[in-house]
């Protein structure tokens, strides 16, 4: 390998997750590295493979297509795909809702979502915004309890 990297190192230059990067070599997306536990390395292969995962997957390929294209594709072929593709900040971005202001000194709510987010809302709601907050909270799995 030209240019080896730790998993921290493979991290922070591809922004994907340590656990994201152990599922893509378990499912053969990325090879595996060379070495195991704290000294496993990795190259410029596994980096260009995690920068092509994400614009494969906006064109609706599935992971079992995407580890068929990357193991069709040399590092120069890889290397040239993503030259071809715009720099993520020219990427139309979704537009974001305004934040909402809250007054100093008003009740909140803080709900724990899955994922580690968290959801703050004023503690008194209208009843249609209480059932609004309650759909939100179904679809996102989040258990509902009924004060009686």
């Amino acid at each position: 390998m030209d240019e080896s990297m730790d998993i921290q190192q493979l991290v922070n230059r591809s922004g994907v997750q340590r656990r994201n990067i152990y599922f893509y070599v378990q499912q053969g997306i990325l090879p595996a590295p060379e070495g195991a536990g704290l000294g496993a390395r990795y190259g410029e292969e596994h980096l260009l493979r995690l920068r092509l995962i994400p614009i494969l997957r906006r064109e609706g390929l599935r992971l079992d297509q995407i580890r068929e294209q990357l193991s069709a594709m040399s590092a120069d072929d890889m290397r040239a795909r993503l030259a071809d593709e715009p720099h993520p900040a020219l990427l139309p971005q979704p537009s974001a809702p305004p934040p909402v202001a809250f007054t100093a000194g008003e009740a909140c709510l803080r709900i724990d979502l899955p994922g580690g987010m968290q959801l703050i809302v004023p503690a008194q709601l209208t009843a249609e915004n209480r059932l609004r907050l309650e759909r939100i909270l179904a679809a996102a799995g989040v258990p509902v309890l009924h004060k009686a």
